[in-house]
């Protein structure tokens, strides 16, 4: 019996949800109590996850909703509303806004309650309505009835961290935040709607992350729009987590690259290789396209600092670029990528552009030009800039990219192919294998092995003995311990399986481990 529950649907397993856990924190003790925590995936069966919550008997369930979980929160809302109508309804989080269009989804409008903002107190009062019941079911099919609520004072919340059971230490991403709030006004972020930034005193922050160590965390997520907000107190946390570096500790947080003093590179530079993985919102480096988005944008100064972090720390890099964005064009874009990647960061992470709700572009999409599509996670179709078929592409490029590259499968064999121009020689390779695969995604390791040897020998121009020992190095660094079928006739008969799987094991693993804290949404 639960007299509350908040519930989150994540992407995956070893994700975890920060902000149902900071809303129990922030429960009075005589309610915190009856309040339990359920995290489903986007995997489990629906019907199966509304049974588990209404067994328990509860008088509010919460739900904290993001982009990937729309569609799993709204079928569970549509069958709670059916099967238990009298339970209190309420939902929250980045995805609820209120926009006319929202009227007619039965998300909201068979919720009881849409919380538009930050949710720590206004829960607590529910909550507390619900045990003087003063709160009942609204009757169905009104209205959508939205609680706009003010930004928290972020001293007086209750960290959440207690809420982590040794479960999630031991299995699961730690997710902590240092700060809220977004020092600039990206057009196509919902935090250009937000207050400056808050920061949470180190002073209350530090001994809970002290607390988390001992307990078994090592991996540290940080959900901070940008960390550098704040040179000095970035230096801080990392003069904090250094001594624990021996124990395996990683950690994962966003900054904006165009601020990378040499005293924060040199701090960078102690720890250990990929103990920090950095992730760099780029989205553009078209000065126009920067310009209508309201992004700051200097790109010589950002593409010094990415290259200056790649050569000179251990940090993995991951930048980010968007695909849609307002004035981009495919040669645009293309110029961009081809840019970054000398660079040298280990990874190009090709983002397509969805809408918001409520943010900027969302209420310029028309004006601009941009088509969406209303089907969750609400993607860009096309642009005056870049044509469906365009985008399409720009989608199977990214798959592609993220499998091959990314995720460190077949690195090796894309440099080979890739030289000179790398955005179009592989954007021919991505539209090559999926004209022979008509998949983007299942694709076996040893099918990609046929597939690659055979673009490499039949279009890339590269012969049969080269192309088998470029693919096979790739091969092996995957924990494989066999020569594929294909390859075997190309392989000399002196070749050691052995020799070649010690050289780059390590720092196969090491890109793989990286890459593990990297995945989100």
């Amino acid at each position: 019996m639960s007299d509350f529950i908040f519930v989150a649907v994540n992407a995956r397993y070893s994700h975890t949800s920060m902000s149902i856990r900071t809303l129990r924190a922030n429960l009075a003790p005589e309610r915190h109590d009856r309040c339990e925590l359920v995290e489903f995936t986007i995997q489990n069966d629906v019907a199966e996850a509304a049974n588990t919550l209404l067994r328990k008997s509860p008088k509010l369930i919460g739900i904290s909703v993001y982009l990937w979980g729309v569609a799993f929160a709204r079928q569970l809302v549509e069958i709670i509303r059916m099967v238990r109508p009298s339970v209190y309804v309420v939902i929250g989080g980045p995805e609820i806004q209120e926009n006319a269009w929202n009227n007619a989804d039965p998300l909201y409008r068979l919720s009881d309650a849409c919380i538009v903002g930050e949710g720590e107190e206004i829960m607590d009062q529910l909550c507390k309505k619900c045990d003087d019941e003063k709160l009942s079911s609204r009757i169905q099919g009104s209205d959508p009835h939205y609680i706009h609520t003010h930004p928290v004072q972020i001293d007086r919340l209750v960290l959440p961290y207690e809420e982590f059971t040794d479960e999630d230490l031991k299995h699961r991403v730690m997710y902590v935040e240092a700060s809220r709030g977004c020092p600039y006004r990206c057009a196509f972020c919902l935090s250009a709607n937000d207050k400056p930034v808050r920061m949470i005193a180190l002073e209350r922050l530090l001994p809970e992350f002290e607390k988390l160590i001992r307990r078994g965390a090592r991996a540290f997520k940080f959900l901070d729009r940008t960390l550098n907000a704040s040179q000095s107190r970035t230096l801080a946390l990392l003069d904090f987590f250094l001594p624990y570096a021996p124990l395996g500790i990683q950690l994962h947080f966003e900054m904006t690259p165009h601020e990378i003093p040499d005293v924060l590179i040199e701090k960078l530079a102690q720890f250990p290789a990929a103990a920090i993985q950095i992730e760099f919102g780029v989205q553009t480096l078209n000065d126009d396209v920067a310009k209508t988005i309201s992004r700051r944008l200097e790109a010589e100064s950002l593409l010094r600092n990415l290259t200056r972090l790649r050569n000179e720390t251990g940090a993995h890099i991951h930048a980010d670029l968007i695909a849609g964005l307002p004035g981009e064009s495919f040669d645009s874009f293309a110029d961009g990528f081809e840019r970054l990647r000398r660079t040298g960061v280990q990874e190009i992470q090709l983002g397509i552009l969805k809408r918001l709700k409520s943010s900027p572009l969302d209420l310029m999409a028309e004006a601009w030009g941009l088509k969406f599509s209303t089907i969750p996670p609400y993607e860009i179709l096309e642009t005056r800039d870049m044509s469906f078929e365009e985008l399409t592409q720009f989608k199977r490029f990214a798959k592609f990219w993220d499998t091959l590259v990314n995720n460190a499968n077949f690195p090796k064999t894309v440099d080979a192919v890739c030289k000179q121009d790398a955005f179009r020689e592989f954007w021919r390779m991505t539209n090559w294998i999926y004209a022979h695969t008509t998949v983007t995604q299942g694709i076996s390791q040893t099918r990609w092995v046929s597939v690659l040897f055979e673009y490499m020998t039949t279009v890339a121009g590269f012969d049969e003995t080269t192309a088998a020992m470029t693919i096979l190095e790739d091969y092996l660094m995957t924990r494989k311990e066999d020569i594929p079928p294909v390859l075997r006739p190309h392989v000399p008969a002196d070749f050691s399986i052995s020799s070649v799987k010690r050289a780059k094991q390590d720092e196969h693993g090491r890109k793989r481990q990286a890459k593990h804290l990297l995945t989100d949404e």
